[in-house]
């Protein structure tokens, strides 16, 4: 790798190969059609030069310039506002708000269960039980196209990882199967989504 102090001038990404989180802030960052220098980073082998950067190992990181973000929630939101086109969060203030707490709820809610569930390439059945009842809430919201809208936004980025991960597992959604095969299909489809999967995700 090129000395990072080298390429500031350039937005880089460091990001893990099998993270929720990373795998949102890649999936953004390529409907969003960014010129960025995406860098898989492994946890067991981080050089000087990351660790500089990202001195907790706290992954995603994005470098724009001078300013170093490490939440994926901030990064994501950041490069919604920084690259407005295509708009990946509502106008509308209500709708905002409501995209903002469906947010709020995968990524303290959903992402930690998963991946405390996760354990030897399975799911603990508690936890298969509780996506279920979490998917049959917004079930209204994605019937048609994707939640809450027509246009493919926030939420769905952030949703997107976790559906990949139950689907190579297996999880069988019961009687709300059809419409969340018909979700997922609708965003595992889009071209942002297959350029944003790393080679560990592929192999799910």
């Amino acid at each position: 790798m090129t000395s990072l102090a080298n390429r500031r001038s350039a937005i880089l990404l460091f990001s893990l190969p099998d993270s929720l989180h990373s795998h949102r802030t890649r999936l953004v960052i390529k409907e969003k059609e960014i010129s960025a220098e995406l860098h898989e980073v492994d946890i067991n082998n981080i050089s000087e030069e990351i660790k500089f950067i990202s001195p907790y190992d706290d992954f995603p990181t994005l470098v724009d310039r001078e300013l170093v973000l490490q939440n994926s929630r901030v990064i994501i939101e950041y490069l919604d506002e920084r690259f407005p086109h295509p708009p990946l969060l509502p106008v509308d203030p209500v709708a905002r708000a409501k995209f903002r707490l469906a947010l709020d709820r995968i990524e303290h809610q959903w992402y930690p269960e998963f991946n405390k569930a996760y354990q030897n390439g399975k799911l603990e059945d508690s936890f298969v039980d509780k996506i279920k009842s979490y998917f049959i809430e917004i079930i209204p919201l994605i019937n048609d196209s994707f939640f809450m809208s027509e246009d493919f936004g926030l939420v769905d980025c952030s949703l997107a990882p976790l559906l990949w991960r139950i689907k190579s597992l297996g999880v069988d959604m019961a009687e709300n199967k059809q419409t969340i095969d018909n979700y997922s299909e609708r965003i595992f489809s889009r071209e942002s989504f297959q350029a944003s999967l790393t080679e560990t995700e592929q192999d799910m």
